[in-house]
């Protein structure tokens, strides 16, 4: 990360604590609230000039709670094809359905040859929620990679407080799905620009380790301006010139109109509320 990059993004921090009046970012939650339902939006959120933001399902081939290999079975499994999904994930969250609590889910990937399984990650499980959605951004990030576009999952429920293994059909009450949110590009393409330009910069929420308590959206183009001012077309600069002001400084490359972004924040467990963050988006830039 540039340092240009890195300083932006220090400014939107301090931009969204001033807004909501904080000195810091609240405490860390045991786990990450879900969204009301008076709070949610369409499963589309239109970003300003550079595409949409999608929600979408990838939900398992086949009801079946077993995968087959050509060398074993694995119980409690569970496959994913994601021919379906074509475009950058943004984030992707393992959501299960539970009423109960106090249970530990253990998640690995099985090897779709010899059906080994591979550990990924540990969730706890502390509340009653109707469905509980663990982030699995990184793990989803790296299947993209791959040629390979059938996955396989096994899911391992123990008790919280001790090692038993317990019955998954006890406590899921239906095969897991990932929810992912993608990014789609608009068609048009933008020129390359001379001089003073406008970049696509977007900036994640987990990536700078705030997405536990900025619930939505995910992440939001930032934007940043880059290039060179030529100062001799500079009407500002050219007259304090002609006023033989000394020590004047060179025209700058910098954002002339910011945009502003809704979140939904969680400012601890019972307090979560919707929000508009001005001044966050870069729209247009000037030689300054």
């Amino acid at each position: 990360m540039s340092l240009l990059t890195s300083a932006s993004i220090e400014r939107q921090k301090r931009q969204v604590l001033r807004t909501l009046n904080l000195d810091s970012r609240p405490p860390r939650l045991r786990q990450t609230p879900q969204i009301p339902y008076s709070l949610r939006s369409t499963t589309k959120e239109h970003d300003f000039n550079d595409g949409v933001l999608e929600t979408m399902l990838v939900e398992p081939r086949s009801q079946s709670w077993s995968c087959v290999t050509p060398e074993a079975i694995v119980s409690d499994c569970f496959e994913y094809s994601l021919k379906s999904v074509n475009h950058q994930i943004i984030s992707a969250s393992f959501s299960i359905g539970s009423s109960s609590t106090n249970f530990s889910v253990i998640v690995y990937e099985v090897d779709d040859l010899f059906g080994e399984v591979r550990y990924v990650d540990r969730f706890e499980v502390k509340e009653y929620l109707e469905n509980h959605r663990f982030d699995m951004s990184k793990m989803f990030q790296e299947w993209m990679k791959t040629r390979f576009q059938i996955k396989m999952i096994k899911i391992e429920i123990l008790n919280s407080h001790s090692t038993d293994v317990l019955e998954l059909h006890d406590y899921l009450s239906s095969p897991p799905h990932f929810e992912i949110t993608v990014f789609q590009p608009n068609t048009v393409t933008q020129n390359d620009c001379d001089g003073c330009c406008l970049l696509p910069f977007y900036t994640n929420f987990t990536e700078i380790g705030w997405a536990d308590w900025i619930l939505s959206p995910p992440g939001f183009w930032s934007n940043h301006c880059a290039g060179s001012c030529d100062k001799f077309s500079d009407d500002t600069w050219n007259f304090l010139r002609s006023l033989k002001i000394p020590n004047i400084p060179e025209p700058g490359c910098a954002p002339n109109y910011f945009g502003s972004v809704d979140m939904v924040v969680a400012l601890s467990s019972r307090d979560i509320r919707k929000t508009r963050v001005h001044g966050l988006r870069a729209l247009s830039c000037s030689c300054a």
